[in-house]
């Protein structure tokens, strides 16, 4: 590896796009310009290749072709069902594990708290008082860790209000069937698992009856997300989707092995370091790790310079004041909050690079520690 070899160590925030994915959607874009709306012969072709895509995905993903909707990305997602699910003078019942996308929404409703245990996993418990959603994330974003999601299923039957994982982090790297077929509203991005960014997915059983429109417009995705839909996008992220859980059991196989090299090359060069992540039932390509006496400020740019690309968190909270909130959840100070990194990776990584990598972020850190 040479000094000004930039190496990717932020998956989570999105993967490179498959090739094959970016062919898809330059060769729809160009046979079907029209708008899946219009009546004419080249709206009529962009409305069946719209709908082809939602076949598919809904094939890949266990459910009928009219529980698929269509969205700009996960967050407008999530959103859509933060906002549109159950009865809305009711709380949301979750926990500090969720994004930001779910977080917020869910406060301008209203929330109840779960507690979180020390390895960043939801305690589900029954609310204190009724709710009007129950939302999980599949797997935390920042730590990784495996949330209890047949748990809060079981939990939302029991109060009969809806469920919502968000599967944003799980797409091609934890099996989905479990959710979807338990009945949660289960949201996707695709982009991070080597789709296209600019679209999202929703899917769930009788949406159409359930869901709430968040914007007003248009008839679109029958009423429950108005808008232009772009059967480019479609076509090519359910090529992503089909691809990435037809592969999840190989693509978590390799994203497990690049983990380990890169951490045993940081173990091998650095000492005083600490995986907050529990590694046994977390994402298989995610590792959050807490460097002691070292500022944290000058952490995820010290990395940058020498080539690595991590961060301290969520991509859409990278920017943020305060450090990610399941850290603070876990009893960590904003110091030492803010002195964690995560590293993620992809499932076509070269395995020595990665132990190189680590062993160059270890050399970093030593050298922040010195200064400290």
């Amino acid at each position: 590896m040479t000094p000004n070899e930039a190496v990717f160590c932020d998956a989570n925030a999105g993967a490179p796009a498959e090739p094959d994915v970016v062919a898809r959607f330059v060769e729809v874009e160009g046979r079907c310009p029209g708008n899946p709306a219009s009546a004419h012969a080249a709206g009529r072709r962009a409305r069946a290749e719209l709908e082809a895509a939602r076949e598919r995905i809904a094939a890949a993903l266990g459910v009928a072709s009219a529980d698929v909707v269509f969205t700009s990305g996960g967050t407008e997602a999530v959103n859509l069902a933060v906002l549109g699910l159950g009865d809305p003078a009711l709380p949301v019942l979750l926990a500090a594990t969720e994004h930001a996308a779910v977080h917020e929404p869910a406060t301008a409703r209203g929330v109840q708290p779960w507690a979180v245990d020390a390895e960043g996993r939801a305690v589900v418990a029954a609310p204190a008082r009724p709710v009007g959603l129950v939302c999980l994330v599949h797997a935390q974003s920042e730590l990784g860790t495996v949330q209890p999601v047949a748990d809060a299923l079981a939990l939302a039957r029991q109060l009969g209000v809806p469920c919502l994982v968000d599967a944003a982090q799980t797409l091609g790297r934890l099996p989905l069937a479990g959710a979807v077929a338990s009945g949660a509203v289960v949201a996707l991005s695709p982009h991070k698992a080597g789709g296209l960014r600019g679209h999202g997915v929703l899917a769930g059983a009788d949406l159409s009856a359930r869901l709430r429109p968040l914007l007003r417009g248009g008839g679109q995705e029958l009423g429950r997300r108005p808008g232009t839909q772009s059967p480019a996008l479609a076509a090519a992220n359910a090529l992503a989707i089909e691809r990435a859980v037809a592969e999840q059991p190989a693509r978590a196989a390799a994203m497990a092995a690049a983990r380990d090299a890169f951490l045993a090359g940081l173990a091998a060069t650095v000492a005083t370091h600490r995986v907050l992540t529990p590694l046994a039932a977390s994402l298989p390509n995610t590792a959050m790790v807490h460097f002691p006496g070292v500022d944290g400020r000058n952490l995820v740019p010290a990395l940058d310079l020498a080539g690595v690309q991590a961060a301290h968190g969520s991509a859409c909270s990278s920017g943020a004041p305060t450090p990610p909130r399941i850290l603070i959840a876990l009893g960590l100070d904003e110091a030492s909050a803010r002195a964690c990194v995560r590293f993620s990776f992809g499932w076509r990584e070269d395995l020595e690079r990665l132990r190189r990598t680590g062993g160059r972020t270890g050399e970093v850190v030593r050298a922040l520690q010195k200064k400290c």
